[in-house]
């Protein structure tokens, strides 16, 4: 519903998240097997991981020649403020994390 929604307005998603912990979802022991609980029952691990987390930017209004920027392999959370800013056309300050996009000519 969210994507036909962008897709009539011809609008621009941003999709990601504040931490990693989606790679897995249970808490294990020193051998990787997951932990069990009292009762036999696997615990749920809802502490933040430190894997990466992906990041999906899409949408009919996204500018032709629009990609990831290949100098910032390292990126994180505090360049998606800039990164946003730029997808609604303004330039972030100089102070933010530079933004994860480009706009090449294709």
């Amino acid at each position: 519903m969210i994507l036909d929604a962008i897709e009539q307005v011809g609008g621009i998603y941003v999709v990601t998240a504040d931490h990693g912990n989606a790679e897995d979802m249970v808490k294990r022991n020193k051998t990787g097997q997951p932990q069990l609980g009292k009762g036999g029952k696997i615990q749920i691990l809802t502490s933040h991981t430190c894997q990466p987390v992906p990041i999906a930017i899409g949408g009919p209004g996204l500018a032709p020649g629009c990609r990831f920027r290949r100098d910032i392999p390292t990126g994180g959370l505090a360049n998606v403020a800039a990164t946003v800013m730029n997808l609604h056309g303004f330039e972030a300050p100089g102070d933010y994390e530079p933004t994860l996009i480009e706009v090449v000519d294709i």
